[in-house]
């Protein structure tokens, strides 16, 4: 259904290629993982296999974010103690600890993803398949990511719209704009500081960070003080330190769209088309929270998880594209309930109607991926007549 005559042929002669330069890779993860394949996992465990592993983690991590902080506001004091006198204060405050699994989860998920190129080559299991497969589960894990974030430098909804949509939408931008230049340029290229590997552990460090100092911290305005007291400034706003991480994302995002999307827009004409859906999904968010951010703060659950089916679709479609040589459809139709309700919320505005509609649609979406999901993993095990999980089991002919 989703590989034609031309895509099946295509896939069987896909090759990857692709380097990172990152140091701390280099020397640091990449012998890490190379030893723990060799050392510990079994040669018949299947690389996707690996991969699922690492994801599993993660959204472990993120369910008991997801239990405590269920309104990703962190509504009681910094010690863990809710506040039992008031009883319409939810009980929404994580003990420390679950930023410490989330750091932890972090790092494992990291290593497992550099695993399973590894063993992928031990094997020799290595395959299209694995590729978009380990791609599928980078781009849900862009999310989780950002809610440990958010969560872990206890950024108010009400109070930091412009930085958590910064913060959800920047990864997603870095991780999609990576995939269309894979797309047009036929190789993966990671400069030498890159979000797989320093913005992971730096995102592992600000977790570790909030578990020994409290989210709270990332409130303060130590840095700032600091830097003042040795470059002192006339500025009357002082930033705080979660500010500074903020910034930081922004000079990431800001540097991936001007020096690649420039790069590849200037050698392949009309590429620039491929990025509309991406920053329809993006500006779609901005607008509706700059109108009244409450439409996606009451169910922000709901609201965060239709953005990473949005996002997982089109990124994954990109990359199928991608190894299938097949072009791109940038005018994807799920983007198009979003249009419509950016549309309601401009001219009137929020209402209970339009929270069962974003329910709907969320849920919509994710019965939708997660049946192309499997059509696609069934096509293309067909195609290459080998299974997802099994590396052992011959595969048979249909």
């Amino acid at each position: 259904y989703y590989l034609n005559e031309d895509a099946r042929k295509q896939i069987h002669h896909y090759e990857y290629k692709g380097a990172d330069n990152s140091l701390l890779y280099q020397y640091v993860l990449s012998p890490l993982a190379a030893f723990l394949v060799n050392n510990v996992v079994p040669k018949s465990m299947a690389p996707n296999t690996v991969t699922t592993i690492g994801l599993v983690l993660m959204i472990t991590a993120y369910s008991s974010y997801w239990w405590y902080v269920p309104t990703l506001e962190i509504t009681t004091n910094d010690d863990g103690n809710n506040n039992d006198n008031d009883e319409e204060s939810p009980r929404s405050y994580p003990p420390r600890w679950i930023f410490l699994w989330n750091g932890i989860a972090l790092l494992a998920y990291q290593t497992l993803d550099n695993m399973d190129g590894k063993q992928a080559r031990r094997t020799g299991s290595s395959s299209p398949l694995g590729l978009l497969f380990d791609h599928g589960c980078d781009a849900i894990n862009s999310i989780f990511g950002s809610v440990n974030v958010i969560i872990g430098m206890n950024l108010t909804p009400s109070e930091n719209m412009f930085e958590i949509w910064l913060l959800i939408f920047g990864p997603f931008v870095m991780f999609y704009i990576a995939t269309w230049e894979q797309f047009y340029t036929g190789e993966l290229i990671m400069p030498i500081i890159n979000g797989p590997s320093e913005g992971v552990v730096g995102t592992a460090i600000l977790s570790f960070i909030s578990y020994w100092l409290g989210s709270q911290y990332w409130q303060q305005t130590d840095w700032f003080d600091t830097f003042d007291s040795i470059f002192p400034t006339t500025f009357s706003l002082q930033l705080r330190n979660c500010d500074f991480i903020v910034i930081f994302v922004a000079l990431g995002i800001f540097q991936e769209i001007i020096l690649k999307s420039i790069a590849v827009a200037q050698k392949y004409k009309r590429s620039g088309q491929d990025l509309v859906p991406l920053f329809v999904l993006s500006f779609c968010y901005l607008i509706v929270g700059l109108i009244d951010p409450n439409v996606w703060f009451a169910i922000p659950r709901t609201s965060l998880h239709l953005a990473m089916t949005l996002f997982v679709e089109m990124s994954t479609e990109l990359m199928l594209s991608h190894v299938t040589a097949q072009s791109f459809n940038p005018w994807r139709w799920q983007v198009v309930p979003l249009i419509g309700i950016t549309i309601w919320v401009a001219i009137f505005g929020n209402s209970e109607v339009l929270q069962y509609w974003i329910i709907g649609y969320t849920w919509s979406m994710g019965a939708y991926l997660t049946m192309k999901c499997v059509c696609v993993i069934n096509e293309i095990c067909d195609v290459l007549e080998i299974w997802c999980f099994d590396i052992v089991t011959p595969h048979y002919k249909k």
